[in-house]
């Protein structure tokens, strides 16, 4: 039994961070219904391979689509509209991560929606959230990484760094996700309709929560950072490629010497490694270029010692973690079978895992079934779709 079983997700959500949210409700057990535009969600051709592509089924749009249920509606019409008003009467959860007041002109908002559903969870993903100065502005990862302070704090003396990932995408899908919970706990304690506002912005700021917090007291924001702030804290090249050293602590710093084979040091107080700190520096990175990161690393798990290689993703996976951690299933599709990633946690040992049974949705695949389900009867659903109002397969 999952968490989410007997819930129904009206997933009106694109791209990146709206969709995540979904998708971990569905491995939370929801039934998620994605709700696409005749174009269907932009990131379905997000890729290169022919057959993907052809199907409008790519790896980057599985990786957050797998295991829901396509329809697709013309919202821009007023039938359209009232099909995703139908849709939400006896659903749970609604979903939308447009610019704020985009859904408003179709009649799709909270205010619009509670009255077709009293018990209504209505959730809204945006880049700067619907309230405040900024709240119009759209926004991506990218976009908001730098407006949020979040690349100031990834200036190693070059500029600020936007982070791959896309973090900001994930994080906000996932800080939506716990939202969404909470809202369906307090809705089920009241009885009453819930509204959602989540903002990339936010999260972002959340993600440097030390700094943010910082700013927000005393009015002091970090300097430029290294990649080294201390001695055997930071960055350190190895003969081919980096280690991070994490020696925050004297037995940190006293266990990674004797990892590395420097036991003259290791039983300095710190306070008197600081005066010596370029002395101490060539030491330890001339010893840590004798080796290769992997064999560093080997080192460093023996030892148990807070230090690490930095590796690549392939690199990572070899280690047989994630596996054993039962991070990654599979998801069926006409253009591909595709490794996705599960809720990445373990609930009473065991994982919320997408079910097989479920693949990746072509475009509209499901809308005769789902527009069935809600009370349309087959000639207005065969209407609907002589007039482009939905479409399908």
């Amino acid at each position: 039994m999952k968490p989410l079983e007997g819930i129904k997700v009206v997933d009106m959500t694109h791209v990146l961070a709206g969709p995540y949210c979904g998708y971990q409700l569905g491995l939370l057990g929801a039934d998620v219904v994605k709700v696409e535009s005749p174009r269907g969600d932009m990131i379905r051709m997000w890729g290169t391979e022919p057959a993907q592509l052809e199907q409008r089924i790519t790896d980057k749009f599985a990786v957050q689509n797998a295991g829901k249920r396509s329809i697709v509606v013309d919202i821009r019409t007023e039938e359209g509209s009232q099909v995703i008003k139908r849709m939400v009467r006896d659903a749970d959860v609604f979903v939308e991560n447009f610019r704020p007041g985009a859904v408003a002109k179709y009649g799709l908002d909270y205010e619009s929606l509670k009255q077709e559903n009293e018990k209504l969870v209505y959730v809204s993903i945006s880049a700067f959230g619907q309230t405040g100065p900024l709240g119009h502005r759209p926004g991506f990862d990218d976009v908001v990484q730098a407006t949020s302070g979040y690349m100031s704090t990834n200036d190693w003396g070059e500029g600020p760094l936007r982070t791959g990932g896309p973090v900001l995408d994930y994080s906000t899908g996932l800080h939506a996700t716990s939202a969404t919970l909470a809202a369906l706990m307090l809705r089920d304690r009241t009885g009453e309709a819930q509204r959602v506002d989540v903002a990339m912005q936010d999260v972002a700021m959340l993600l440097i929560n030390l700094d943010t917090s910082a700013a927000a007291t005393t009015g002091t924001i970090p300097g430029l950072e290294d990649n080294r702030t201390g001695t055997m804290l930071g960055r350190y090249p190895t003969k081919d490629g980096y280690v991070m050293l994490a020696g925050y602590l004297r037995h940190h710093c006293r266990t990674i010497c004797q990892a590395i084979g420097l036991k003259e040091i290791a039983n300095e107080q710190l306070a008197s490694m600081h005066p010596r700190n370029p002395e101490l520096e060539a030491k330890i990175e001339a010893r840590l270029q004798e080796k290769t990161t992997a064999e560093w690393d080997v080192i460093f798990q023996e030892a148990g010692v807070v230090a690490g290689g930095v590796k690549n993703l392939n690199e990572v996976l070899e280690t047989g973690q994630a596996e054993a951690r039962h991070l990654f299933s599979t998801a069926k599709s006409p253009a591909a079978d595709f490794t996705i990633t599960n809720a990445g946690y373990l609930l009473n040992n065991e994982p919320l895992a997408h079910s097989e049974s479920r693949g990746v949705p072509r475009l509209g695949q499901q809308t005769s079934e789902v527009l069935t389900e809600c009370g349309f009867a087959e000639t207005e659903i065969n209407l609907m779709l002589e007039q482009g109002i939905v479409a399908g397969h």
